[in-house]
């Protein structure tokens, strides 16, 4: 009740929504996506955008990180708060493959998906630091979804959101706070520092399933260059409403590659990855109450651990 009530001021509104339709798992890519969009997101649009609280350290260790990590469902159990990552903006995406691609699955292509830009918590307390989840619908099959982040440290007081490549496998930062994350996050992951892809190359968009499937240890999401905002702090969602439909915002880089140690990979894998496809918009960006509060995207252990 308290976040409904403190959320009223930019959402009048601010309720939970009633759970999805029973039979919703068995819909097509299409019809979830437009479910979710046209009845969900659309009907939660703020009047004007929260502000982005510090991260929620003590409502980040009561998370019950398993849910995080094992939920198939699009959408989050009843009452669930986001403790990092509170407030973002999200819009319909498709990922166009490269034609020479040699991955299965939604990496053949997802014309019906989503995406939420968000920062970790108030850039002022420790930076500015972006992050990414992706999430591809398939017809009666649960979604892929991954998560991206430039680094667990952020970008300091750069406040263009699409300065800098994202990937699912971040290095180990050394500072305090992120540490501190990492060892909340140890409780259910040997690797909080990876989000693993290999469900997205299970099955196609279609709900087919792949007999040898095969998929990137990781992704590299490389922004548009085109697309660069102003670096003085400033609301990044407004910057992300002005992304007109239709827009390429990444190049996806993939590798196979395996690094022993498993925590340094960004660093020394990218020039080896092959481009693999694109990510464009087909919405804009919108802020509402239902991409920052139901809205769910499953973190994957790494490897299936």
């Amino acid at each position: 009740m308290k976040h409904q009530t403190e959320i009223q001021q930019y959402w009048p509104a601010a309720q939970d929504f009633e759970p999805l339709p029973t039979d919703y798992p068995t819909w097509s890519a299409q019809q979830k996506q437009a479910f979710l969009w046209d009845e969900r997101i659309l009907q939660s649009i703020y009047d004007q955008n929260p502000p982005i609280p510090r991260i929620n350290i003590v409502g980040l260790i009561l998370t019950p990180l398993m849910i995080k990590m094992d939920r198939l469902e699009d959408e989050a159990p009843t009452r669930w708060r986001k403790a990092i990552h509170p407030h973002g903006a999200v819009a319909k995406i498709k990922f166009v493959p490269a034609g020479d691609s040699p991955y299965t699955g939604l990496f053949k292509g997802a014309d019906y998906g989503l995406l939420r830009a968000s920062l970790t918590g108030d850039p002022e307390d420790r930076g500015f630091a972006p992050g990414l989840a992706i999430k591809l619908l398939a017809d009666g099959q649960p979604s892929g979804n991954f998560s991206a982040l430039v680094s667990l440290s952020g970008q300091g007081q750069n406040y263009n959101f699409l300065a800098h490549r994202f990937s699912n496998i971040v290095p180990v930062a050394q500072e305090f706070g992120p540490q501190f994350t990492n060892l909340i996050f140890r409780r259910v992951t040997k690797h909080p520092t990876r989000i693993d892809l290999q469900h997205l190359g299970s099955a196609t968009q279609q709900g087919q399933a792949e007999a040898q499937p095969h998929t990137p240890t990781q992704v590299f999401l490389v922004p548009n260059p085109d697309l660069q905002f102003a670096e003085s702090p400033h609301d990044f969602r407004a910057d992300l409403a002005h992304i007109p439909p239709g827009t390429q915002l990444f190049s996806i880089y993939a590798t196979d590659a395996v690094d022993p140690d498993g925590e340094t990979m960004t660093a020394g894998h990218q020039p080896q990855a092959q481009l693999i496809g694109h990510l464009e918009t087909t919405s804009e960006f919108v802020a509402s109450f239902y991409g920052d509060s139901q809205l769910f995207f499953r973190h994957q252990r790494f490897r299936n651990q």
